[in-house]
């Protein structure tokens, strides 16, 4: 009709590409307490020779926190070194992510605690507990958050204090375990792919009775021989899945970090994979099983001996109480971090 104007539809807006955004692991580094408690001091008052501790878990000594001592502190040291090592300022830190299981208090919680610590002021903040695969599930988040665009920086952090929930009159527990922390900054890689692979993380809630500490601090309780058959099994069906998702073999890796529960498994699954003894890291004998400090500690002391190198390929491999266990594959960088120093 004349002077009658039609509304013509808007033509629909081309659909928005999201830019690709990788994530890498570009430094590491841990602390670990002053106090360094000998096997020989746990033997004895068990009626053991330590050479007996020793064979069945491979660890020499320990570190153990003072009473009082704070985690959070450990678990700050350790962040810092990281940074430093990253050459990234604590205020650049979008997520700050804390993987424990004996916690200094339930609130505040210390994920919190540290980034004040730090002066990561612009940090969320948030700790959970996996146990000994704590640590790996807090860098799956953090993966991604980054690779999704809602953090550049995120600063993941294992630390715990096993000397709280120990009986020290229990044999299969009492000589396993220390204290530590351990730290890895993970960076956004604008237009580029992802040099962490995909993740592997399961749990059997059934069986978590092999492994259990009671509310609210322990001690700790283990199944020994249950344990050590299922998490040898786990870690060899994690690495042979975590390779082939990244689309290698096992063949292909340089480097395995697996959680250092004890020497023994470490040995049964490096040989089940066909992987020479300098390609499995073994750092156990001077820290002993650190729980959720165990990944990041043992690629700290690979780093001070020089096996972990810019585009190395990286097995980490995790095995604890739920029963929870996982894995990834993780292309080393860019850069090799200087200072990530683990205490020997």
């Amino acid at each position: 009709m004349a002077g009658t104007t039609i509304a013509m539809p808007h033509a629909p807006a081309a659909p928005r590409t999201p830019a690709r955004t990788g994530a890498a692991l570009v430094a590491v580094g841990a602390a670990f307490p002053d106090t360094d408690v000998p096997t020989a001091a746990i033997a004895e008052p068990l009626g053991l020779e330590p050479d007996w501790i020793v064979r069945r878990t491979g660890v020499e000594s320990r570190r153990r926190i003072a009473h009082g001592g704070s985690l959070c502190a450990l678990a700050e040291a350790a962040g810092r070194r990281a940074l430093a090592a990253a050459g990234t300022e604590a205020r650049d830190v979008d997520l700050l992510l804390l993987a424990t299981m004996t916690p200094d208090a339930i609130t505040p919680h210390g994920a919190a605690t540290i980034a004040s610590g730090l002066g990561a002021w612009r940090a969320g903040t948030m700790d959970l507990n996996a146990a000994c695969t704590g640590f790996l599930a807090a860098l799956s988040l953090a993966v991604g958050q980054v690779e999704s665009g809602r953090a550049q920086t995120a600063l993941v952090i294992g630390a715990d204090a096993m000397s709280r929930v120990l009986d020290y009159g229990d044999r299969v527990t009492a000589g396993i375990f220390g204290d530590g922390a351990g730290a890895v900054v993970v960076k956004a890689l604008p237009g580029a792919d992802s040099r962490v692979g995909p993740f592997v993380l399961e749990s059997d809630g059934a069986a978590g009775d092999a492994i259990v500490t009671p509310w609210p601090a322990g001690p700790v309780r283990m199944e020994g021989q249950r344990t050590f058959r299922r998490a040898v099994d786990a870690l060899v069906d994690v690495a042979e899945r975590a390779t082939a998702m990244a689309g290698i073999g096992v063949a292909d890796l340089d480097l395995a970090v697996l959680h250092q529960a004890n020497a023994r498994i470490t040995a049964a699954v490096g040989e089940r994979l066909g992987l020479p003894d300098e390609r499995v890291v073994d750092c156990i004998a001077r820290i002993g099983n650190t729980t959720s400090a165990s990944l990041p500690t043992a690629l700290a002391h690979a780093a001070a001996d020089g096996r972990l190198r810019p585009g190395a390929r990286v097995l980490l491999g995790a095995f604890g109480a739920g029963l929870a266990w996982g894995g990834t594959v993780v292309e080393w960088g860019p850069v090799t971090p200087p200072d990530a120093r683990a205490d020997r």
